[in-house]
C-alpha cells in the first residue's frame, strides 16, 4: 500500500493485488458500488486509520472516499475529510456496548443464548442467509467474557457496520430473545 498526502484534507491511497486480498476488497465490488463493497471499504479506512497517522481524530464514516479499481487488480482511493472539524473526544467510554452473535444452527443460538442470558440485555433474533444472528446489549464489562463464550458457539462481532447490515438485511424473528430462546432449552 502506498499513500500520498495530496492537502491537509486529501490522501490518495494505492493498493495493490495483495493489499485488496489482505483487506477482503473486491474490485468487482468497486465497480458494483454496492452494499458489500461500503461495508469492505468501511472496515478498510477502521484499520486504515488505526494503522496510520492519517486522519486519527476522524471517524471512518465521516470521511468521503472514491475507489476506482486499477487494471492490476488493484485499486486507488481518494479520501477527503471535506475540510469538516474533528469530532469532540469522548472521554467517557459507554457503561454498555452492543454486540452480535452469529451461529449456523438454530440449536447453536439457543444455547449460546442460555448460557449469556444473565450477562446481556435489549436482545433480538435476526434470520440472516447462512443462519441466526443475536445482536443484545451488555456492560463492557462482561465482554471478553461474552466474546469467549460466543466463541465456542459461533462467531462474535461488536463492529457497527456487521451490526447495521444484519439490522437492514436480516429478517426480525423475535425481539427479548435471551430469555425466549434460553426458555427452549
Amino acid at each position: 500500500m502506498y499513500y500520498d498526502t495530496l492537502s491537509a484534507h486529501t490522501v490518495k491511497i494505492t493498493l495493490t493485488r495483495k493489499d485488496m486480498s489482505e483487506y477482503s476488497i473486491k474490485s468487482e465490488n468497486l465497480r458494483a458500488r454496492n452494499s458489500e463493497s461500503k461495508r469492505s471499504l468501511t472496515r478498510f479506512l477502521e484499520r486504515f486509520r488505526t494503522e496510520s497517522s492519517l486522519f486519527p481524530d476522524r471517524s471512518a464514516d465521516r470521511l468521503f472516499l472514491e475507489a476506482f479499481p486499477s487494471e492490476d487488480g488493484g485499486c486507488v482511493m481518494y479520501v477527503s475529510t471535506l475540510g469538516v472539524e474533528p469530532l469532540p473526544d469522548s472521554k467517557e467510554d459507554p457503561q454498555t456496548v452492543t454486540f452480535m452473535a452469529a451461529a449456523e444452527s438454530f440449536g447453536d443460538i439457543s444455547r449460546l443464548a442460555a448460557c449469556i442470558a444473565g450477562k446481556a440485555a435489549s436482545s433480538v433474533l435476526y434470520r440472516v442467509a447462512g443462519g441466526w444472528c443475536l445482536i443484545a446489549e451488555a456492560p463492557r464489562a462482561e465482554l471478553p467474557l461474552l466474546s469467549r463464550l460466543i466463541g465456542e458457539f459461533g462467531e462474535f462481532s461488536d463492529d457497527v457496520t456487521d451490526i447495521c447490515c444484519t439490522r437492514e438485511h436480516g429478517t426480525l424473528i423475535c425481539s427479548d430473545a435471551l430469555q425466549t430462546l434460553a426458555g427452549l432449552i
